[in-house]
């Protein structure tokens, strides 16, 4: 398995719609580890060279969701982790972040082992991630990181915590799950939020949902910026007067000073794009999601001959 980016299908382990034969096979290429079935996915724990691979199997598609260096457990592999922590430069304060998505539990790991001080909680929905991240990955409650197996939205609503960033993460398949994504999702979030905090989300650009995920972000918070991540793009919404570059430099540089980050934060900044006001893409709402009629027509074009 080569060094690839999150939901991105490279070599023989990520071919699509392969035989089954030749899915088989593939697998015992790829070194593994350990396989587990869940409700929610098909999971493969793969030696990858220096790093260990988290990827999940839907529909006859592999996706790599998580890569972890034994040897350096602060190393960030898979670039768009990197971007997501640029998000700290974002919130006024920064005592406590909630994470939807578990995966590997990179991103989550890198914080609580950089930020020992940081109120951390990461919701997970599928229990086998949870115990393979623990297993394989080297990730670690503490008194101040801890996870929690539940769907995340079921989460933020009931909650009486407040958060000065949330970080969104999750994935089926190319497709964030359509609860996560909709006005309605955001809305709460930026409800649980503290006066100056954030919502940073990983989104895959190629899908035809791309758009209107950034148009729902605007339609709720008064700025979004997004970082192009070599194959994803993540986006940090927030309200309030726009930040400006020297700002967030300014706050990156003291971040960086005072927690000497592995990936420094000040170097992410130059990624940083500015949406503008109004921006294509029709808003997505708990009424109006089609992520599953994408799916359809997303099989229906890897048919032969299509």
């Amino acid at each position: 398995m080569s060094l690839i980016n999150r939901r991105t299908l490279a070599g023989a382990l990520f071919m699509s719609a392969c035989a089954p034969a030749a899915f088989a096979q593939a697998r015992r290429q790829a070194n593994l580890i350990e396989e587990r079935e869940s409700p929610y996915n098909t999971i493969y724990v793969v030696n990858d060279g220096p790093y260990i691979g988290m990827v999940f199997g839907i529909n006859r598609r592999l996706f790599t969701e998580s890569l972890y260096n034994p040897a350096d457990p602060r190393e960030l592999p898979v670039t768009y982790t990197r971007y997501m922590t640029a998000a700290l430069a974002y919130p006024t304060a920064l005592t406590s972040i909630l994470e939807i998505g578990l995966g590997g539990g990179r991103t989550a790991q890198y914080l609580s082992l950089h930020m020992p001080n940081l109120r951390l909680t990461s919701v997970e929905l599928d229990p086998e991630v949870i115990a393979l991240a623990q297993r394989h990955f080297g990730v670690r409650q503490t008194a101040r990181f801890t996870i929690v197996q539940r769907d995340g939205r079921m989460y933020l609503r009931q909650t009486p915590d407040r958060y000065d960033a949330i970080f969104v993460d999750a994935y089926r398949g190319t497709f964030v799950p359509f609860h996560l994504l909709t006005r309605e999702f955001f809305q709460s979030a930026k409800r649980k939020l503290n006066p100056g905090g954030i919502v940073a989300q990983n989104i895959e650009p190629t899908t035809m949902l791309y758009d209107a995920a950034i148009a729902t972000l605007r339609a709720v918070f008064r700025n979004v910026d997004t970082y192009q991540a070599d194959g994803n793009v993540v986006a940090i919404a927030y309200d309030g007067a726009p930040k400006t570059i020297a700002q967030l430099r300014a706050r990156a540089t003291a971040l960086q000073s005072q927690y000497r980050f592995r990936h420094p934060i000040p170097a992410l900044l130059a990624a940083r794009r500015v949406t503008p006001a109004r921006v294509p893409g029709r808003v997505l709402t708990d009424d109006f999601a089609p992520v599953e009629s994408l799916r359809a027509i997303e099989r229906h074009n890897q048919r032969p001959g299509n």
